[in-house]
């Protein structure tokens, strides 16, 4: 299916190309903006840059947001008015990046004993679980470890799990989180000695990925800048149709609200800016673009 995804891909910029007039392929030493396609099948998303495939975006699982989750955290009678459902759609993602040297996998799920089906998704997506290198988690809540686990033992035996030390302090004995760590422990059980704790800016995989400390979700939620292109974003907003438009409005699991509606509204501006892609862990569409969004509202 991977296989059908880029070759799909590779005929649309090959389209795009011909109409455009533009036959002659451009020179590497010319600096030119990347071409990005994203394509969709099966349940897999495909970001492509210049051609090769960069990002895939996996549903673990598809849900919904109630309205309770949002109440009291901002203004109710507008939350009422853009919820008229009373939920808003969701799901859990999780990420794959690639390169010529790496496999990475941002957030794993639920986990296939929890409803999960990260997975068969990889399966489907032609992805050796134990062909991962790297895991780099946005947070350790349970919904982005229990995945890490199949059948109490390491589901991806050969990756690194990375994290922020603020979250790793946040979660260990004695920390603000440490009363709901017991996925936590036994990740870190199956996973000895393959756990690395991350800074702010911090450079991973040769420059590819660039950790960014996000905290309010939680004292160490990190986002992940991937080629500069896409920001894999993880629990800043749990609700897109809600807060992309709203980022006052929080869920009750924001560990400090305030600081997650600070968080939440300087990243927002950032990627606009940039033009880049955000991708949520919790949103129904993978690979947002919020400059063309707010250009057609």
């Amino acid at each position: 299916m991977k296989h059908t995804i880029i070759l799909l891909a590779a005929i649309i910029l090959m389209a795009t190309s011909c109409r455009n007039g533009n036959t002659q392929a451009q020179t590497t030493d010319t600096p030119h903006d990347p071409v990005i396609t994203i394509t969709t099948k099966d349940g897999v998303s495909l970001l492509i840059k210049d051609n090769q495939p960069l990002i895939f975006g996996l549903v673990d699982k598809e849900n919904e947001m109630p309205k309770e989750l949002f109440l009291g955290s901002y203004n109710d009678t507008l939350l009422t008015s853009l919820m008229p459902t009373g939920a808003s759609r969701s799901a859990i993602n999780a990420f794959i990046a690639v390169d010529s040297l790496n496999t990475i996998l941002f957030d794993a799920g639920l986990g296939a004993d929890n409803g999960g089906h990260l997975l068969e998704k990889m399966k489907n997506a032609e992805f050796d679980p134990a062909k991962v290198t790297a895991v780099c988690l946005t947070h350790l809540h349970f919904d982005h470890i229990g995945g890490l686990l199949l059948n109490g033992h390491a589901a991806f035996p050969n990756a690194t799990l990375y994290l922020s030390q603020e979250e790793y302090d946040a979660w260990s004995d004695g920390g603000p989180l440490a009363k709901n760590n017991g996925m936590w422990k036994k990740v870190m059980e199956a996973y000895r000695g393959h756990i690395k704790t991350i800074h702010d800016g911090e450079e991973l995989f040769n420059g590819m990925v660039v950790a960014k400390l996000a905290p309010g979700h939680t004292p160490g939620h990190t986002v992940y800048e991937v080629a500069g292109i896409c920001l894999i974003a993880g629990d800043l907003l749990h609700a897109q149709d809600l807060q992309l438009d709203h980022p006052q409005f929080c869920a009750r699991y924001d560990t400090d609200p305030a600081q997650a509606v600070a968080t939440r509204t300087r990243i927002f501006k950032s990627v606009r800016e940039n033009g880049q892609y955000l991708a949520g862990a919790h949103c129904y569409e993978h690979f947002i673009n919020l400059r063309d969004r707010s250009k057609k509202q």
